[in-house]
């Protein structure tokens, strides 16, 4: 009689352990692969979005207010539109006014999603509020980049000569949030001091700090309304590193604006000088 083949249980449990090998070491190169996507469509996004803000001051002659959500930024949600529209914003920090600007991929309550596309992946925006005066101003200007015709008012060279939002290479503050022992850069960490408007994508770990650097940016939400209109504030933007590292966990994706591309594209549309 022939005797009945088939594989025995430590054959199966083997080729088992073959598949699982194989499936890990495919798995992994392909997320990083969608992380690498995602952060490069994230990049791209947060191109647009400064261009419709660009496209913004030069129909209107001023800077886009941030959206709120009633939440963590104002008092009550703007649904996606600036607030208010015009003037002194409702807060300096809040989101993307995505409705206001025509922005697509955007959540139920009308704000941007970077392309990771959680409600904690929307995508932060911060504009200078700060009310200018001093040397080449002409008197004390509120808001004068928020407001109609205030950039005009103050003149370009009042507001070149002023500290706005400043973007650092890391925190000089890592114990506390704003506005605690800094409230700027440190000179040698500074990328600009002259920012008009940031924005900020926090990457896959959304809100969930890794580090010093991350946990900074996250702070600015608690800490910005105790500020005056008269103080600066600071974003932290570097090199992405994963957890683990001496200096933490970061993955944020942060951009600004520049003055001299605002001014330009406002002096084209003939808002300026």
């Amino acid at each position: 009689m022939k005797r009945a083949s088939g594989f025995s249980l430590v054959e199966i449990a083997v080729v088992l352990v073959i598949i699982a090998i194989l499936v890990t070491a495919v798995g992994i190169p392909l997320a990083s692969q969608f992380d690498q996507q995602r952060t490069a469509e994230t990049q791209k996004q947060l191109e647009a979005i400064k261009e419709a803000i660009y496209g913004f001051a030069m129909a209107n002659g001023r800077l886009p207010c941030p959206a709120t959500d009633g939440v963590t930024y104002g008092a009550a949600s703007s649904n996606g539109n600036e607030a208010p529209s015009g003037g002194t914003c409702t807060v300096k920090l809040g989101y993307v006014p995505a409705v206001t600007l025509g922005i697509s991929n955007i959540d139920s309550t009308g704000l941007a999603l970077d392309a990771w596309g959680l409600s904690a992946n929307r995508i932060l925006y911060g504009v200078a509020t700060q009310n200018i005066s001093g040397a080449n101003c002409t008197g004390t200007q509120t808001s004068p980049l928020t407001t109609a015709n205030g950039v005009r008012t103050a003149t370009m060279d009042c507001i070149v000569s002023k500290t706005l939002i400043s973007v650092c290479a890391t925190t000089p503050n890592p114990t506390g949030a704003l506005p605690g022992a800094a409230t700027a850069c440190a000179a040698s960490a500074a990328l600009t001091t002259s920012a008009p408007f940031v924005l900020v994508s926090k990457g896959k770990n959304a809100s969930t700090a890794g580090g010093a650097d991350e946990q900074h940016n996250i702070d600015l939400a608690a800490s910005l309304p105790t500020l005056t209109a008269s103080e600066d504030y600071f974003f932290v933007s570097r090199i992405r590193t994963d957890a683990g590292v001496a200096s933490g966990e970061f993955d944020d994706i942060v951009t600004w604006g520049s003055l001299n591309t605002l001014f330009a594209r406002m002096v084209q549309a003939g808002k300026l000088p």
